[in-house]
């Protein structure tokens, strides 16, 4: 045995993982579901949802996927998706804006040296 690997008897733990470990595991299986469905089929089965029931514990709108996140995962996955997406359009806007502005100060320094 290598003191670097682990025993095959801390391998073999007999047993689930712990609970935190379970539970990360399916908080990570959906937000992956929930990215593969797209930010505006989401937002519209939460809104929906929410409408039908404002006490309403779990999202139902990954019941194909045999998933049954809570409703304050789903939530807080829309908020940082809308950040995302935002962050996203403001550097391509920035960069866009800047790109023209060059351009613009390229075209004026040309005019005064030609012109």
């Amino acid at each position: 045995m290598s003191v670097a690997s682990p025993s095959e008897d801390m391998r073999d733990t007999g047993g689930s993982l712990p609970a935190f470990v379970e539970r990360a595991r399916e908080d990570a299986q959906c937000r992956a579901a929930l990215a593969r469905v797209g930010y505006r089929q989401v937002r519209a089965a939460y809104a929906e949802q929410l409408r039908a029931d404002a006490d309403a514990v779990t999202f139902r709108g990954l019941e194909r996927e045999s998933l049954s996140p809570p409703m304050d995962l789903v939530r807080d996955w829309l908020k940082g998706d809308r950040r995302r997406n935002l962050s996203h359009a403001r550097w391509t806007f920035l960069g866009t804006m800047l790109a023209t502005i060059v351009t613009g100060l390229a075209f004026a320094a040309a005019y005064s040296i030609l012109g």
